[in-house]
């Protein structure tokens, strides 16, 4: 695991928070802000849309939103409040088991997992427990209590995006996560074409990180994992190093 890593992990542990976003822009050029996933200071202007300005992250290639433009968490609820994701619609669990089955490739029978921001109908636990797995719940809205690990495996469908800083919350689903588990994460990847046409993903304001298979492959080397598989579009599956 590299010292970013081992670094990121302490100051979870500490209850420490990255360091906070500068907002102030003194010009043209990069801003003095620092990346939310790999610290990284030299940070550019991207695109203004949707009365927000998004900065991208040269070294991990994470595009983010300022802090200024975080929703409370009263605003998260309502809008998480809207989600139509129902048990019984078969095309959400067809979209979720484009996760649950490439991840079940690598699974021991009766393993035991975290379904990591599972939001009100954890669908995907239903998924993965009829495949005979035992999974816990944990989402700060609807489950919150503290999950407990080590986990054989971690699952963390349309999430990633919501992190405020994605760095520490990273390092906590590794500490969660027993050596050689299974992290398995899906998130919409960007493209510069897509993000700049009135992309979907972009405009949900409680959607404030946007990755690429780059920064999945600098998460991976950051943080002691290696990618098993990755459909290059949304799923990605980790593996944590001994």
């Amino acid at each position: 695991m590299s010292t970013f890593a081992k670094r990121t992990i302490s100051n979870h542990m500490q209850g420490m928070n990255v360091p906070a976003t500068n907002t102030q822009h003194t010009g043209a050029g990069p801003y003095n802000s620092f990346c939310p996933l790999c610290e990284g200071a030299e940070t550019e202007k991207f695109d203004e849309a949707d009365r927000r300005e998004y900065l991208h992250c040269p070294v991990c290639r994470l595009i983010f939103v300022l802090e200024r433009y975080w929703p409370s968490f009263e605003a998260e609820r309502t809008r998480y409040d809207q989600h139509q994701n129902a048990p019984g619609d078969a095309g959400y669990a067809a979209f979720l088991d484009s996760i649950a089955a490439p991840l079940g490739k690598w699974l021991a029978p009766g393993s035991r997992g975290l379904d990591y921001g599972c939001g009100p109908s954890p669908v995907l636990c239903q998924i993965i427990e009829k495949k005979g797995h035992m999974i816990d719940r944990h989402d700060p809205h609807y489950f919150p209590a503290p999950p407990r690990g080590p986990y054989d495996f971690i699952v963390s469908t349309e999430t990633f995006e919501h992190f405020r800083r994605p760095g520490e919350e990273i390092a906590r689903l590794c500490s969660l996560l027993r050596a050689g588990g299974l992290l398995g994460v899906m998130t919409a990847f960007w493209s510069e074409a897509v993000f700049r046409a009135n992309w979907h993903y972009r405009r949900d304001f409680t959607h404030l990180c946007f990755y690429r298979r780059e920064t999945m492959t600098w998460i991976a080397a950051a943080f002691g994992l290696e990618i098993l598989w990755c459909d290059e579009k949304r799923v990605v599956i980790f593996r944590r190093l001994p």
